[in-house]
């Protein structure tokens, strides 16, 4: 079957469409309306945000507690209340603590006493409290002066008054030093001092301490 003609009153502009469609067909591709110019600028991508950095004046996180005063502040005036006192429940001044060894050191049971004065966890200072602390085999702290942590400077923080401590065998000085919420000492109003021996069991005994 033959295809059907337009009528003839329809055939110029039969032609005329087909005309515009190769003519349009004949374009270049950067001609189209929805093609941007080639030189068009194009917006550079967004950059990456950076990792959000700390504030400059953060404190480094090993930094010791904002209400600790520096190492290098002067000696505040820490003022233990009149008649107040600390001491030794046990052991007794020149004592000989017997036990068995373990890893080269002996337990010795601790019990520590104050009177006229309130014994409080460390934190914020309030007047008429603080908490123990005990020095082995070392000199005193000042009275203001922070005391430091370290093996020989022991801390009751939490508000202790019973303490084990691993000692070897041997003369040992004892030191009960008293100290306000953020460790400064009140020097020796509020400290005293015994001298022990300490002796492991099945050992040779060790000559006691001469006073």
């Amino acid at each position: 079957m033959m295809p059907s003609q337009p009528p003839p009153h329809c055939r110029p502009l039969t032609r005329t469409i087909a005309t515009l469609a190769l003519l349009w067909a004949a374009l270049p591709s950067g001609c189209s309306p929805e093609a941007a110019p080639a030189d068009a600028p194009t917006e550079p991508p967004a950059a990456a945000a950076p990792d959000e950095a700390p504030p400059a004046d953060a404190p480094p996180a090993d930094a010791p507690p904002a209400d600790a005063p520096p190492a290098d502040a002067p000696l505040a005036t820490v003022t233990a209340p009149e008649g107040a006192s600390v001491r030794f429940v046990a052991p007794a001044d020149g004592a000989v603590v017997k036990g068995p060894a373990v890893d080269g050191k002996v337990e010795v049971a601790v019990q520590m006493g104050a009177e006229g004065i309130a014994v409080k966890a460390a934190g914020p200072v309030e007047a008429g409290s603080g908490h123990h602390h005990i020095l082995v085999d070392v000199e005193g702290v000042a009275a203001g002066q922070v005391v430091p942590k370290s093996d020989q400077h022991l801390h009751f923080g939490q508000g202790q008054t019973e303490a084990k401590l691993a000692l070897a065998p041997g003369p040992h000085t004892l030191r009960l030093q008293f100290a306000d919420g953020i460790h400064r000492s009140y020097g020796p109003a509020l400290g005293t001092q015994i001298a022990i021996t300490v002796e492991a069991e099945g050992a040779a005994p060790t000559p006691p301490v001469e006073k």
